[in-house]
């Protein structure tokens, strides 16, 4: 740029504001405020790593494996799923396959012994399906797909509604000092 092409460019923006405030409207004016709301609190959650019978088994699981007490928090209020699907699409590939062969697996036995998919059976049915977690603990990986996937989600669901936001918020209800204040996960924008 020539420095006379800049001289006559610098004197031309004052004027060019100025026509740009007339033209926006009276300088008293105000622009109309909005209600912001959390991204979270608009809308359903939709799954990015799993299908949404696989999240739907998911959910259940983690409600089985690990629920609220009366008025506090669980794994459905502590969004554990939604978090596990997260935490999936962004894990190793061998952990992934885990969690997809291990879902289609319980899906599987559901059908057949339930006739119905593991999102939708009772409690009862569902403690009945989750009977490779009452094995006892070797140092030793079970063999078993069922077995290693249901010891990893019971593990990962526990740990994700622990460290959650709600979880910490309601440990701390009704206390004169929080508990876990700045210990759970929150989602980066």
């Amino acid at each position: 740029m020539k420095r006379r092409r800049f001289f006559q460019s610098a004197l031309a923006a004052p004027a060019a504001g100025n026509l740009l405030a007339q033209q926006s409207g009276p300088a008293g004016s105000e622009l109309p405020k909005l209600e912001i709301s959390p991204a979270e609190a608009v809308g359903e959650y939709t799954p990015r790593f799993f299908s949404a019978g696989q999240f739907a088994s998911l959910a259940r699981l983690a409600e089985v494996l690990m629920p609220g007490p009366e008025g506090g928090v669980g794994a459905p209020e502590a969004k554990a799923a939604e978090f596990l699907d997260f935490l999936l699409s962004q894990s190793l590939p061998e952990r992934q396959q885990l969690y997809l062969k291990g879902l289609d697996a319980l899906n599987a036995e559901a059908r057949r012994k339930q006739h119905q998919s593991f999102a939708t059976v009772s409690l009862e049915q569902a403690n009945a399906l989750l009977e490779p977690l009452r094995k006892p603990w070797s140092y030793e990986p079970p063999a078993d797909l069922m077995t290693r996937f249901l010891q990893a989600a019971k593990a990962d669901v526990r740990t994700a509604t622990i460290n959650s936001r709600e979880f910490n918020a309601g440990q701390s209800a009704g206390s004169r000092r929080p508990a876990g204040i700045g210990l759970y996960w929150k989602a980066i924008e």
